[in-house]
């Protein structure tokens, strides 16, 4: 009797980092209209508690999160902080070094938005905004996902989510299948 087959994960590639190609700040998530929500607004609500002294977890308008890294379209994999995706899962939060606290990777600033890893925990990776890269093994393609943090109400926004036919590498072309970018593919290479 024929059974539907199961996509197979592929062998695995071998790079611990991969690089969104020719990355520049604003290449993603900068000022397309669609990705205007993630800019505050004057009604926001937002600004510095104190403007003459700005701390890292102050709210604020404009410029974005105090304490935030600008993010190089970089995804590292770390089994030992985040090994519940298994080998083939990467993120900008895997960074070696990084940790909770002002300018230590757990927030990231990027074009007009941001990310911060949930409870700076890495176990809690995808209960936050986690810009990554995985294999869906049960769509049986490679996705590139990156997503934002809201001011104020920090919820999750799909900046740009793509896709890559199978293969055992996630270096190659995504096309876009979703998001508030309209940039119509990314190209990821090994580092």
């Amino acid at each position: 009797m024929w059974q539907p087959s199961t996509p197979v994960p592929p062998p695995g590639p071998t790079a611990d980092v991969y690089q969104i190609a020719g990355y520049t700040d604003g290449l993603v998530g900068a000022a397309e209209p669609g990705c205007d929500i993630l800019l505050p607004h004057w009604d926001s609500g937002l600004k510095y508690s104190d403007p003459n002294n700005p701390q890292p977890d102050d709210p604020v308008w404009g410029p974005g999160v105090a304490g935030g890294v600008k993010w190089d379209g970089t995804f590292y994999r770390d089994m030992s902080r985040y090994g519940q995706s298994g080998s083939l899962f990467w993120s900008a939060y895997l960074k070696p070094g990084t940790a909770p606290g002002i300018k230590n990777g757990f927030w990231i600033n990027f074009g007009s938005g941001w990310c911060h890893l949930a409870n700076d925990d890495p176990v809690q990776m995808l209960t936050g905004a986690a810009p990554r890269i995985l294999y869906d093994s049960i769509a049986g393609h490679w996705k590139l996902v990156i997503e934002a943090t809201m001011f104020v109400t920090y919820a999750v926004v799909d900046v740009w989510t793509g896709i890559k036919p199978a293969g055992n590498d996630p270096a190659g072309t995504y096309t876009r299948i979703t998001g508030c970018d309209p940039i119509a593919t990314l190209t990821v290479e090994a580092q």
